[in-house]
């Protein structure tokens, strides 16, 4: 297999929100929701000390040294607000999320980028409260630094297994050493992807990836030689990942759709920061016009304003041409009469919707992959599914 460095960095206009697709919903899920209860908490005593994936995530980010009590007491008295955090922080750990993303639309910073994640932002609390995404990254370095001696590759984390540590380290700093050394994790346990395949847009089902980074979680926290329980039964050697079957794109529209609520939430809050930056850039404007001088680094922060607010409405403009076109094929589309059945009529529809959507999923997909090879930064924000 030849493996390609890539940059994972999801990025999107100011503004636009990160849908199922781009954040793998659905992936995030049947990691966090698999109930299997077989990682050692170092903080419970044996024999009751075996938690799910989920609970050792969200233990290792409060035990963070950098972890505010606020948040904490935040994460444990709000159980959806702390498998949020917990979600996003994830998605920082693997470097999928960089730390230019902030959640606050009122956002004047010029270096920051707002971004709403409608799937996971259900509720005022997790709408209100949520770390923007370098404080997030300052929690997981948080983590690394309790352990001792570091941790920096994975071979460093099966020497401490060899030394009867259990967990070896926290999933925190494992992650963290798998990403940075992805080459060689995918060398020595996957076969039919890369690594980092695991948590992109990949005709792979999503509960087949998650089961694959338990394995992999496992191997290297607890048990590098025994049974390991995401193993596959049929497997002959315990060295490789789970099978990670391939699937057509049809099966792909089959997850991480997003719903109505969520699409609403992500376009109104496109809308409110889009006010928002037209309001800065006015007061911006009628300052200068008064005179006020302002310092080199201000009118920096004053440009990049400016030039976010005219990207968000050049977004907003090709949203609302994708619904008038949308709007207009299917008013052009021919109506049911006596000489056509009409649910005949009804099932071509569906499949030209269907055709549709395989079409912008693998638009999608492509974009992403070709987009992997380049320097730039992945933008995986794809403006066609708010009209579903």
């Amino acid at each position: 297999m030849v493996i390609t460095p890539r940059p994972l960095i999801i990025k999107g206009n100011d503004g636009e929100p990160l849908l199922r697709k781009t954040i793998q919903y659905d992936f995030l899920q049947a990691l966090f929701n698999d109930t299997t209860q077989c990682f050692t908490e170092p903080t419970l005593p044996a024999p009751n000390n075996k938690v799910t994936f989920n609970t050792l995530y969200r233990k290792a980010l409060l035990a963070s040294s950098k972890m505010t009590g606020s948040q904490r007491i935040k994460m444990e008295q709000f159980p959806e607000f702390g498998l949020v955090m917990a979600q996003v922080c994830l998605l920082v750990n693997i470097g999928r999320i960089n730390t230019t993303l902030a959640f606050y639309p009122d956002m004047r910073t010029a270096l920051r980028y707002y971004h709403s994640i409608p799937a996971l932002q259900r509720d005022e609390t997790t709408r209100q409260h949520m770390y923007d995404a370098a404080r997030m990254k300052t929690v997981l370095k948080g983590c690394v630094g309790n352990e001792s001696p570091p941790v920096q590759t994975p071979a460093d984390i099966l020497n401490r297994q060899a030394a009867g540590l259990k967990p070896a380290c926290n999933p925190v700093a494992a992650l963290f050493a798998f990403t940075v050394h992805s080459t060689s994790i995918t060398k020595d346990h996957f076969k039919e992807c890369e690594f980092m395949d695991l948590f992109l847009p990949t005709p792979i089902p999503s509960a087949a990836r998650a089961r694959a980074l338990l394995w992999l979680l496992y191997r290297y926290l607890e048990d590098s030689k025994g049974p390991n329980p995401f193993q596959d039964p049929a497997a002959k050697s315990q060295k490789y990942a789970p099978p990670l079957p391939r699937i057509s794109i049809e099966e792909m529209e089959l997850e991480n759709i997003d719903t109505p609520e969520e699409l609403d939430y992500g376009r109104r809050m496109l809308q409110y920061r889009v006010e928002f930056l037209n309001k800065t850039e006015a007061e911006y404007a009628q300052d200068s016009g008064k005179g006020k001088g302002e310092p080199a680094g201000n009118a920096r922060g004053q440009r990049a304003i400016k030039k976010k607010a005219a990207i968000g409405r050049a977004v907003q403009e090709e949203i609302a041409a994708l619904e008038t076109q949308s709007n207009m094929s299917r008013d052009s589309s021919p109506k049911p009469n006596a000489l056509v059945d009409p649910a005949a009529s009804t099932a071509q529809a569906a499949a030209a919707t269907q055709a549709a959507q395989a079409s912008i999923l693998a638009q999608t997909e492509q974009t992403a992959r070709s987009s992997l090879l380049e320097a730039s930064p992945v933008d995986l924000v794809d403006r066609k599914l708010f009209l579903r």
